[in-house]
């Protein structure tokens, strides 16, 4: 039987709650929906090894290698203090993690239009000595989350884009600023284990974005000073070579995580019109005549 591991219902009420006017963005619950009508759309930094479509997961195919995913969705501003977005991945580890000094990278970019099937909008191959220009110069940031299975002195960094131009996106530190550090906060990540990262990106009055992460139970918050761009329409994500998996193959079932789900919502702080549809369901939201979706 799979352990669930998340944020504790206090802490989400507490980093995650929200209390102004929001949408749905993205609402991709591969789990019970399946992968084959999504909210976003799905690449991978390979040609074809990278990402493998399941029944009811996305593979993060990496294994012996680092590799990453990336998702287009419709591009939200943070146009004025409050404005945030809040993101919410899940997903299953392999029978094989890390013992230490790995990493699983998040990362919330304007992607400048390059969306495009010859762009990002496809699977594409890139490394050191074959970088790919349509990755160099998003404006963003990436949040590092380590894995270790056997060394608790894990912690949280995030590191904003400056921007990167090495064509590698993920895969690589050079072109980003580093934002700052959580303490170690003392987690391990275990084999065959449900996880989910929650990630929150506030835009604050003085026109600084505060990062959120939360994992495991712990959460951290920095802040990016006078970011490059307000837009963020591509998720990335990727694991560090040996982080996730013996094998990089697809269809081996130790070849890296199974997501099982990505949300994305955004809220603005923005009082709507009476009358529009959005201030008639904040409006039942406050009264309590409207209930979640579990």
């Amino acid at each position: 039987m799979k352990l669930i591991h998340s944020l504790s219902a206090a802490l989400a009420l507490a980093v995650f709650a929200t209390s102004g006017f929001g949408d749905t963005v993205v609402d991709d619950n591969f789990a019970v929906d399946g992968t084959a009508v999504t909210d976003a759309d799905y690449y991978g930094s390979s040609t074809s090894n990278a990402i493998e479509f399941n029944s009811n997961s996305i593979g993060l195919v990496s294994g012996s290698s680092g590799r990453q995913i990336h998702a287009l969705f419709a591009t939200q501003t943070l146009a004025a203090a409050g404005d945030k977005l809040t993101a919410s991945i899940d997903f299953t580890t392999p029978a094989t993690v890390a013992a230490g000094n790995e990493d699983i990278r998040v990362g919330f970019f304007d992607h400048l239009g390059r969306t495009g099937p010859t762009q990002l909008g496809q699977n594409t191959s890139y490394n050191s000595g074959s970088p790919n220009a349509d990755y160099s110069g998003l404006p963003g940031f990436y949040t590092e989350i380590d894995v270790e299975s056997a060394d608790p002195g894990t912690n949280f960094n995030v590191r904003s884009s400056n921007p990167s131009t090495t064509g590698r996106l993920l895969a690589t530190s050079s072109g980003f600023t580093n934002v700052g550090s959580s303490p170690a906060v003392g987690y391990t990540v275990v084999a065959n284990t449900d996880y989910t990262i929650d990630v929150m990106i506030e835009r604050v009055a003085s026109g600084d974005l505060e990062i959120t992460t939360g994992f495991a139970g712990s959460s951290d918050t920095e802040t990016i000073t006078s970011p490059l761009s307000y837009d963020f329409g591509m998720l990335a994500m990727g694991s560090s070579s040996g982080a996730f998996g013996s094998s990089n193959s697809p269809g081996d079932p130790d070849n890296g995580i199974d997501i099982t789900s990505f949300t994305l919502e955004f809220e603005t702080a923005a009082i709507p019109e009476p009358g529009s549809a959005t201030f008639l369901i904040g409006s039942l939201v406050s009264l309590g005549l409207v209930r979640r979706r579990n």
